[in-house]
């Protein structure tokens, strides 16, 4: 009786000490590992609102790039991090391409990640050459169908989101182009304002300098809004390709086991980090719609995301990354 006094003892203060810890949460540095370069996009996301998110948790927030492998160096290292709320994922659509696209992950989407919430989407234009004969998706869907890869279309490399917004767009109207990869969206969209390439997706904030100079004409873009800084484009769905939506998205993640009022906790901060005006602002420059979801609409969007590229997705993908 005594052993068991002693065992039930020691489990309960345990379970105290836990109960303890997720309550105070939290009560040391936050590190929040983006699995990409110092300087990209999802880089620029993070440390645009990181200060503010660690003023709304009252602890240091550290942002740690951990680039390499196509995000999997980072996004690995977190799926193995201790499930406590302090070190967390702020990562993009590669979570969900990557499973396709390269074989022999030793990490699992979505089983060893508990997500936070969605942060940002933001869509690409379809940018051509300022010389293209035509003008609208319907002009180019039309040529396209009818002259089966006589038109090029380049990307910042496989397996980027303008490589797979044009996978999207081929797939959902039927067209064959030619595809050119490059290392970066800044060579991709550089020779598509010389000229030697037709067609790219990519950021505005990409397209915006060789626009001013009349060097590429924006077709449309990729989201299912139009975009706040060009309202006057159409979308790709509102020029005949119902339903067309490729974005970009951006979210925060722990590792799977993170207790739920960690989760719950770290929801709420991000919500009132992204819902400050300044913020808002700061980040109006890459045309992202910022909205934070539940956990559970986060998880919905990623394994549906999982499902919809794994069918688009081609082994040959895979041998190329």
């Amino acid at each position: 009786m005594k052993r068991w006094s002693l065992l039930f003892g020691t489990l309960m203060l345990g379970l105290a000490s836990s109960v303890s810890a997720n309550t105070d949460y939290p009560n040391r540095p936050v590190r929040i590992v983006v699995p990409f370069a110092p300087g990209g996009g999802g880089d620029f996301i993070v440390r645009t609102w990181s200060e503010r998110l660690a003023q709304v948790l009252k602890q240091p927030v550290v942002v740690e790039n951990r680039g390499g492998a196509g995000t999997v160096t980072g996004t690995e290292y977190v799926a193995r991090a201790a499930p406590d709320g302090y070190t967390l994922l702020f990562t993009s659509t590669a979570l969900a391409t990557n499973p396709t696209l390269i074989p022999g992950l030793r990490y699992r989407t979505p089983e060893d990640f508990a997500p936070v919430g969605l942060v940002i989407t933001y869509p690409f234009v379809l940018a051509a050459r300022s010389d293209f004969p035509h003008n609208t998706v319907p002009e180019l869907i039309s040529f396209a169908s009818k002259n089966p890869d006589k038109v090029s279309i380049s990307n910042s490399g496989e397996g980027s989101g303008s490589a797979l917004a044009a996978t999207l767009f081929k797939e959902a109207t039927g067209v064959s182009m030619i595809t050119v990869s490059y290392k970066g969206a800044g060579p991709a969209i550089a020779d598509v304002a010389a000229g030697h390439v037709d067609l790219t997706f990519t950021g505005m904030s990409q397209v915006k300098p060789f626009l001013d100079g009349k060097k590429v004409k924006v077709l449309g873009t990729s989201g299912l809004k139009r975009m706040v800084s060009a309202k006057q484009v159409k979308t790709i769905a509102e020029q005949g390709v119902p339903g067309f939506n490729s974005v970009v998205w951006w979210g925060m993640l722990a590792p799977a086991g993170t207790p739920k009022d960690v989760i719950a906790k770290l929801n709420a901060a991000l919500k009132t980090t992204l819902a400050d005006p300044a913020i808002v602002e700061r980040l109006a420059v890459i045309d992202g719609e910022v909205e934070v979801t539940s956990p559970e609409v986060f998880d919905k969007l990623i394994r549906d995301e999982l499902a919809r590229w794994g069918r688009l997705l081609k082994p040959t993908d895979a041998a190329k990354r």
